[in-house]
Order: C-alpha cells, then sequence, then structure tokens
C-alpha cells in the first residue's frame, strides 16, 4: 500500500483531464503525475529513500502536490509544516521528526538553513529555485531533465506517511503518526459519504501544510476532480475563482464562511455554479450556516474530525437533511461512542467525551508513548471534544474539554453562548471564554467583532443574550476586538483570546489604582 497509489488509480479511472488550475494555468493529471516521477527521481539521487521524513515548507501551489507525490513515490514519510511558522518552531519540528531533508522555496531556505543548523539528522535544503543561501540546493531544473520514478516503493498500511504536527494550546506541538492505511481508508470513507460527479469543478483554499487540505487533495483524485488551488485565503480572489472558474464545491473551515458573509463586495461576482459547501474544523454556528444558504443559494453542510483522525470522522450523505446543530454520522468505516469520565459508555442523548474506533486513527504520537496511551485505550481515540449521540446516530458537538467554563463549580458551554451571541445581526465573529474570577472561580466574557459598519454596544448584546440564556450563564464582560486571533487555517484560538482579555483587564485595573492613588 502507497497513498501515492492514489494519483495513479486517478488516470487509470478517469483517463487523462485537465485536473488542478492555479494561478491561471492548467494541469492535467497525466502532466501533474510525470512532475511528480521525474521528483521521486531526484529525491532518490539525494539519497532520500524508504523511512526517511522529509519536511515540506511552502505555500500552495502545484509544486506542493508534486513534493507530496514525489516523497510518498519513494517510501519516504512527509512531514508538512506551515511556512508562517517562527524559526524556533521550524526547528523543534525538524529536530523532534528527524528529519533527513527539507523541500522549500527560495525565500524560505535561509530561515529553513538556520532552523536546521542544530538538527544533527538533517543532511538536504531542497529548493525549488535558485537560491544563494549555502548549502542549499536548487533541484528545479534537475526534476525538469530527470527520468521519470518507473515504479513507487511499496509500503506496509501501517508503515508511516506524515508526521503531522498539531497547533498545541501548551508546550510543544505533538506529531500525529499517519501511515499509509489512514489516508488511504478516510479518503475512501470521505468519497463514500459524499459522491461527486468526475470532472466537477471544485476548489481547495485549505493550506496543504494541514491534513485538511491534503484530505480535499486525495478526495480529488479518488473522485475525479478538476480543482482550482489557492495559494492563500484572499476574499477577493476567491469570489473570482467560484465565479470564473464556475466552482461547484469547495471545503473550508466556519471562519472562511463568515468572511464571505461579511466580504462587502460580494454582490459584484456570480456565485450561481455552487452547489454545496462542506465545512469542518471548528463549530459551524447555526446563524452563519443558514444566512450562507440564503445568500449564495447553495447547501452548506457540517462533518467533524481531527488530525488524530486523519480528518474525518462524521458527515452528511448528498441526499440526508441537515439536522440542526449536528455534524452529521459516522462516516464508512468508523465507529463512535461517549462516555463518561470512567470511561463507561452511554446512552443515547447523554452528554461525555466523544470517542472514535477505526482505520483512519493515527498510529500514535512520535516519542511521546505516555499521551499516545492517554488519547488511544483500547483502540478508542479520546477526542478531548465533548458531545451527544441521538437515537439515530447523529453526533452534536458541545465543546472541548479545555474550553468549558467551570463557575461555582459548574461546567458551563461556551457554544451554547456563542450561537446566541452570533445571532445578533451587528456580529461578524464571537468567541466566549471563562476568565479569572475571585468569587466564581471563572466567568464569562463574550468577545465580539462587529459586522463592517455595524454599530452594537456591550449593553445591546447582553440585552439580546438576555432572552436566549439563562441569568448564570449570562456573560459578565462583552469586549469587543477588531479581529479575533487564527491558526493558519482559520480556526479561532481561545487560549489567546482569553490570555489577551486577561491582560487588557490586568492593565485597565492597573490604570484605575493609579488614577485612584493621584486622586487622593
Amino acid at each position: 500500500m502507497n497513498v501515492a497509489q492514489l494519483a495513479l488509480d486517478n488516470i487509470e479511472q478517469y483517463g487523462e483531464y485537465e485536473s488542478l488550475t492555479f494561478e491561471g494555468k492548467t494541469y492535467t493529471n497525466v502532466a501533474r503525475d510525470a512532475h511528480a516521477r521525474r521528483f521521486a527521481t531526484i529525491l532518490r539521487a539525494n539519497g532520500i529513500g524508504p523511512g526517511d521524513v522529509v519536511a515540506v515548507l511552502m505555500p500552495n501551489s502545484p509544486e506542493v502536490t508534486s513534493a507530496f507525490q514525489a516523497i510518498w513515490k519513494v517510501g519516504s514519510a512527509l512531514s508538512p509544516i506551515t511556512p508562517m511558522l517562527t524559526p524556533r518552531e521550524v526547528e523543534y519540528m525538524l529536530a523532534d521528526s528527524g528529519a533527513k531533508a527539507a523541500i522549500t522555496v527560495p525565500h524560505l531556505a535561509g530561515r529553513v538553513r538556520d532552523s536546521a543548523a542544530a538538527c544533527p539528522k538533517f543532511e538536504k535544503l531542497l529548493v525549488l529555485g535558485e537560491t544563494q543561501v549555502e548549502d542549499a540546493i536548487d533541484i528545479s531544473a534537475d526534476i525538469e531533465s530527470a527520468e521519470p520514478l518507473a515504479k513507487l516503493v511499496d509500503r506496509d498500511p501501517d508503515d508511516v506517511a506524515m508526521v503531522l504536527y498539531t497547533s498545541g494550546t501548551t508546550g510543544n506541538p505533538k506529531g500525529v503518526l499517519l501511515t499509509h492505511r489512514n489516508w488511504v481508508s478516510n479518503t475512501r470513507s470521505s468519497v463514500i459519504n459524499q459522491p461527486q460527479r468526475p470532472f466537477l469543478r471544485t476548489m481547495n483554499v485549505m493550506p496543504l501544510s494541514h491534513a485538511f487540505g491534503v484530505m480535499v487533495m486525495n478526495v480529488g483524485l479518488m473522485a475525479g476532480s478538476n480543482s482550482a488551488l489557492l495559494g492563500w485565503w484572499d476574499n477577493k480572489k476567491v469570489f473570482e475563482t467560484i465565479q470564473d472558474f464556475g466552482v461547484q464545491r469547495f471545503a473550508v473551515v466556519p471562519t472562511m464562511l463568515s468572511y464571505m458573509l461579511t466580504y462587502e463586495d460580494r454582490d459584484k461576482f456570480d456565485t450561481s455554479s455552487l452547489e454545496l459547501v462542506g465545512t469542518g474544523g471548528s463549530a459551524l454556528p447555526e446563524s452563519v450556516r443558514t444566512e450562507f444558504e440564503k445568500t449564495f443559494n447553495c447547501v452548506v453542510k457540517q462533518g467533524y474530525g481531527c488530525s488524530e483522525a486523519t480528518t474525518a470522522l462524521t458527515g452528511y450523505r448528498e441526499e440526508e437533511s441537515y439536522r440542526s446543530g449536528s455534524v452529521g454520522h459516522a462516516i464508512e468505516d468508523v465507529e463512535l461512542r461517549i462516555v463518561d469520565l470512567g470511561g463507561n459508555v452511554l446512552g443515547a442523548d447523554e452528554t461525555g467525551e466523544i470517542c472514535a474506533r477505526g482505520p483512519n486513527i493515527m498510529k500514535g504520537y512520535l516519542k511521546k508513548p505516555e499521551a499516545t496511551a492517554e488519547a488511544i485505550v483500547d483502540g478508542w481515540l479520546h477526542t478531548g471534544d465533548i458531545g451527544r449521540l441521538d437515537g439515530d446516530g447523529y453526533l452534536y458537538i458541545t465543546d472541548r474539554k479545555k474550553d468549558l467554563i467551570i463557575k461555582g463549580g459548574e461546567n458551563i458551554s461556551p457554544r451554547e453562548i456563542e450561537e446566541a451571541v452570533y445571532s445578533h445581526s451587528a456580529v461578524a465573529e464571537a468567541a466566549v471564554v471563562g476568565i479569572p474570577d475571585e468569587t466564581w472561580g471563572e466567568e464569562i466574557c463574550a468577545v465580539v467583532v462587529k459586522r463592517n459598519g455595524a454599530e452594537v454596544t456591550e449593553g445591546d448584546i447582553l440585552e439580546h443574550l438576555s432572552h436566549q440564556v439563562t441569568k448564570f450563564k449570562m456573560p459578565a464582560h462583552v469586549v469587543f476586538f477588531p479581529m479575533l486571533p487564527k491558526n493558519t487555517t482559520g480556526k479561532i484560538q481561545k487560549r489567546q483570546i482569553r490570555d489577551m482579555v486577561v491582560a487588557e483587564a490586568a492593565k485597565a485595573a492597573k490604570a484605575a489604582a493609579a488614577a485612584a492613588a493621584v486622586a487622593k
């Protein structure tokens, strides 16, 4: 088994066709595979082979997809690293993964070289373009003139195909070990759950340094999509692509739906080609879903997953009606259950931790046996997410364990309050966090981003909430931010928000104390 086989199966099943468009240039599936085969030959010439780990630090481009395929073809494991990370973060990932080589672009080569300097196993810095960085090797011309690799290296299904680093809320991120079986099975299950017509026009706006973006790429291969790849999220570029390419489907995190809804020039573009938009990665506010469907006359369906499960655990089939608040049911080959703090399995509509089992569950965390043993118990992945299954097996996410607010000993769901905040017409984005409080232990704070041109006060938000949540769950504070901090996939970073709110409160208290001292 080798996840790179998906590209070969794509050619065999669908023949040659235009499969990728990037910045106005179109590539066929055959041409893309030929480039990846030549790329693989150059990797092998540089001593890279089975069992090695190769890091890739590049913005989205066709060359990234070729690099991924080439690494897999020679039997190596891929470690995608977000280009925007700091040198210290890159150094940690290179050293922790034991990367033998890295593939990057000229403007990032210096940073990668500096990060790799302290990594004892690192040998080769391969650059796709001319570079003056010492010890870096420009392989772009070599790839063009190389003989294509004749045959990909077969791997055991349980061999590691990817070392994927989680974003991490505390400490260093953990390396998630995803196998060839993980990727092939989860891609297959995703396509079975949401089949699509061959040559459907899709759009990939997710970073290929993230599992979500890689899954979109792999699903496109298995389903025979014709995909427009974007280098990064840009509102105007997204709307231009939908209009000019005739995008029928795409997948995003919920934040991106909010970006599209609040984009002031959205009505200037023809989006009538849109049929279906899938979301995952974080909670989708119901008000955002319904407004997006009404605005763009398409269907929005939410799924659920995590890096430790390759990507996908739940979703909706095309013919299924959406259940408000639900992320769908378990996809093919995935089992779900809800357990309490003691690990006891709960019944329908009982709330507890979401656990999952299936061929898509990670092999473990790299060099972290204790963390692996804590996360995977008797074959079941403990996701750290809180939710319930209804009588038909549809999953409802309540919260992350770490996001629960404990006020006066009571667990309070931020998600419930966030849904109510989002339903205010002046709110573009919102996050609810717990902050330290001497009386209650934690108190509730709602952080709000206003829609463009909207005027709304703390009193307005509280009045709106008073009709939707109980008094005990009412926020003690409502603060307004110009934007919410997010990671590279657009997921809202609640820990950072919490830290920012606490810091601002401390600053205000200090200023008040100073003013009081002056008054005396």
